[in-house]
């Protein structure tokens, strides 16, 4: 077996196996509200320079964002989210440089852990968007723009 499937196998499994209830279940969050997820059709090149998860914004997705947060059963609410929320197609990044492309179309850069001064309660990781530094607040996307890198690049981050 050589070394390179090997830590392909790996880091496949370390997606799949991850903490994440999203990712585990072939979702990834787009967004901080209950609901708001797609569902994982295939994956490539995890854990490189070229990895992309390919996604589909599917019916299931939609009702579960109208069931869980909208609290509307209805078919309009699903049409209407499907028709509304525009997304990419798929999640890419680079693991080396941590440089990757949110499923908004936000470029982003994972800068690894973040240097923390005593008794400082900031974020763990350093998230840069647009050059500034994502807060760690769920009003700036930290946890989803975490949780999309991890599903890249899950070595970058601890599991």
């Amino acid at each position: 077996m050589s070394r390179l499937f090997f830590w392909m196998s790996l880091a496949i499994l370390a997606f799949i196996f991850s903490g994440s209830h999203a990712h585990a279940s072939g979702k990834i969050f787009y967004g901080s509200r209950a609901g708001m997820q797609v569902s994982v059709v295939r994956v490539a090149n995890i854990g490189t320079e070229r990895a992309a998860i390919y996604v589909e914004h599917r019916r299931e997705d939609a009702r579960k964002f109208c069931i869980d947060y909208l609290r509307d059963r209805s078919e309009k609410c699903v049409r209407k989210t499907l028709e509304e929320t525009l997304l990419s197609d798929k999640l890419v990044g680079n693991c080396k440089t941590g440089v990757f492309t949110s499923l908004w179309g936000d470029s982003l850069k994972f800068a690894g852990e973040r240097r923390a001064k005593k008794n400082d309660d900031g974020p763990k990781y350093l998230i840069l968007k647009d050059g500034a530094a994502l807060d760690g607040s769920s009003a700036s996307g930290y946890d989803v723009y975490l949780g999309q890198f991890k599903a890249l690049c899950p070595q970058r981050v601890g599991l």
